[in-house]
């Protein structure tokens, strides 16, 4: 299917379906993230209002002569080269430490790296045993380049510059190429993404694997002879790095189902589309298992490379006390169990408390949801908050909160739409995922810093908003050529 063909027969209602709920988030994102935001201003909403506008016409602007004056090479090579720079001068400038489960990963990669892989059979991995992927995958760059950890962070630079490509990509097929460039120069200025590039998450290397499997995936819907193959591969080594495979995984499958064999169910192609699917499923799981295999046969760990408390963040993401988030008294408490079947009792108990009162579940899912799409990021938490640089904190998430209003703007347009004239079967995919992510985060663990793992979506979606603003634009201006009086008629 072409960028921008529209679904037709029986999958267009789920797209229009998809739009309006898109239509329903966007709105809640921009109403709460405004109202947040007025909070770090002294003029409150005027100022959102005021820098939100301006923020958006300087964009329009700046995309109004990418795509009269800048080819599609001149255009990528600007944006890599914003995107590249800022986040060089960001690790560069800004010297964070990794703490919590980072320091946890980045302590076992240096002992990996020196030969001693026991760090496996410690409390932190034999409770998160998936979290060893990535801290190999961190040891392997120690191992060629040395222990100092600009080296990740440059690898950090590196995986979001390719991400920004992808949303680039991503987008062009979707909508259009003035909606991949929009998509693309949002993406390279977006402050936490800048910010997190110093930290040692495993969120950027994920990202980077999970939504090029899923560029794969749009840009022939698996109809090429080997893209079951490799949209396998990077889901299952981006889920080894970080635990979102199955995410994916039901986005697929759902994409698939509603968007290619529901509107070909009496075509004979059918059954070799979902073969296909089955295909890279198949590969997905052959990838866990090898990796999984490889390590116990090895001794690097006991045990698969799985969650062994699969209640935990269910019962975190229900604790009233904390909004959903985490909660050292939950630590506390389940640690008092060995691990296994005993603990994992003690967590599902608690989280079966959780959910009898149901009029405070169905307050604190509310409340989640308010903090999760419309509170402040928290990358200036993770990056610079040991460095006592309160102002540059403030101004941080003041730039931040002024480019999320405008996403949401813009999102929220393109929703609207996309809803009323319908969408192409690419955009319905990060619609699908999108909303499958906001609906997940509603029981497990919320942090806002979760965001970034499905946000390539929202970049992709608002471009369309943007587009719909600066056509609007032209077409005025059009206008205003056409009927503008002759120099006899000024009198001249």
């Amino acid at each position: 299917m072409e960028p921008g063909k529209m679904i037709s027969s029986t999958s267009k209602w789920v797209s229009r379906l998809l739009a309006v709920c898109g239509f329903g988030l966007f709105a809640w994102m921009l109403w709460y993230s405004s109202a947040n935001a007025s909070s770090y201003f002294e003029s409150g909403r005027t100022a959102v209002v005021l820098l939100t506008g301006g923020a958006a016409v300087v964009l329009l602007l700046l995309l109004f002569a990418a795509t009269r004056y800048l080819g599609r090479g001149v255009f990528l090579a600007a944006v890599l080269s914003i995107a590249i720079g800022a986040r060089l001068i960001w690790i560069f400038t800004v010297d964070t430490q990794p703490v919590s489960d980072f320091l946890d990963m980045h302590s076992g990669a240096l002992s990996a790296a020196s030969g001693d892989f026991s760090f496996g059979t410690n409390d932190y991995f034999t409770r998160w045993g998936y979290q060893i992927g990535f801290a190999l995958y961190e040891a392997f760059i120690i191992t060629l380049f040395g222990t100092d950890p600009i080296v990740l962070k440059v690898f950090n630079v590196l995986f979001q510059a390719g991400t920004a490509i992808l949303v680039y990509l991503s987008t062009a097929r979707a909508f259009s190429e003035t909606g991949g460039r929009a998509a693309a120069l949002l993406y390279a200025v977006y402050v936490p993404n800048i910010m997190m590039c110093s930290v040692l998450t495993n969120q950027h290397i994920s990202v980077f694997f999970f939504f090029l499997g899923v560029y794969i995936i749009i840009r022939r819907g698996l109809a090429g002879k080997w893209d079951w193959l490799a949209v396998g591969l990077c889901f299952g080594f981006a889920h080894l790095m970080r635990p979102l495979g199955g995410f994916f995984l039901v986005g697929l499958v759902a994409y698939i189902v509603l968007f290619k064999l529901l509107p070909s169910i009496r075509e004979r192609k059918w059954g070799a589309l979902a073969a296909r699917t089955a295909g890279a499923i198949a590969v997905y799981l052959l990838v866990q298992q090898l990796a999984s295999f490889a390590l116990v046969q090895t001794g690097v760990t006991a045990s698969p490379l799985s969650n062994q408390e699969p209640y935990w963040k269910f019962m975190i993401g229900l604790n009233p006390d904390t909004n959903g988030g985490w909660s050292y008294d939950d630590t506390v408490y389940v640690l008092q169990f060995p691990q296994g079947e005993e603990r994992n009792r003690a967590e599902l108990e608690l989280l079966k408390q959780r959910l009898t009162d149901k009029r405070q579940i169905g307050e604190l899912f509310l409340s989640k949801a308010r903090s999760m799409w419309g509170a402040e990021d928290s990358a200036a938490m993770w990056s610079i908050q040991d460095q006592i640089r309160p102002e540059l904190q403030k101004r941080l998430i003041q730039i931040e909160r002024i480019q999320y209003v405008l996403l949401a703007q813009f999102a929220l347009i393109a929703a609207g739409v996309m809803a009323y004239r319908g969408a192409s079967v690419e955009a319905s995919m990060f619609m699908l995922l999108l909303l499958g992510y906001a609906a997940l985060h509603i029981v497990i663990e919320m942090q806002t810093r979760y965001r970034i793992d499905i946000f390539p979506c929202v970049f992709i979606l608002q471009s369309f908003g943007a587009t719909v603003l600066l056509n609007s634009f032209k077409r005025w201006r059009k206008t205003q050529v056409k009927f503008r009086p002759s120099g006899l008629e000024r009198g001249l």
